[in-house]
């Protein structure tokens, strides 16, 4: 997997204003349970959650299509027109912590196939996402 940064909350919010009305040059994906997102979730996020025995079902993997739904996002990300993605989940805050099979860990895994060497791949550090 290519390098995955941590990225702070305040680092989310001066991204965020960075890209304006542009939202497709920043992808943010939410990796909690539906329910934990329908009930708050980064403005813009993109929810990807698949329950464990679909994850096992699959091998392990979450295939890129299923994170990014979008193909025009999709195309974004392959040509490097996306200036950032950010992952987050409910709790992690750093890389090593999360588990080889986790939600967040499979999508970071996933994006890290397709983006170019100049897109940042962040996990944003634990937060509250109902702040935002």
């Amino acid at each position: 997997m290519m390098s995955v940064s941590v990225l702070e909350p305040d680092g989310l919010r001066e991204l965020m204003e960075s890209t304006g009305s542009d939202r497709r040059r920043l992808l943010v994906v939410d990796c909690r349970p539906f329910t934990l997102f329908n009930s708050s979730h980064v403005d813009g996020a993109v929810n990807v959650y698949c329950p464990p025995i679909v994850r096992r079902r699959a091998g392990g993997v979450i295939p890129v299509v299923n994170v990014v739904r979008s193909a025009e996002a999709l195309a974004d990300l392959t040509s490097g027109r996306c200036r950032a993605v950010v992952v987050y989940d409910e709790r992690s805050s750093s890389v090593d912590e999360l588990d080889a099979d986790s939600n967040a860990c499979l999508s970071l895994g996933s994006l890290a196939t397709v983006l170019t060497s100049s897109t940042p791949l962040c996990l944003l550090k634990g937060i509250a996402v109902d702040v935002y």
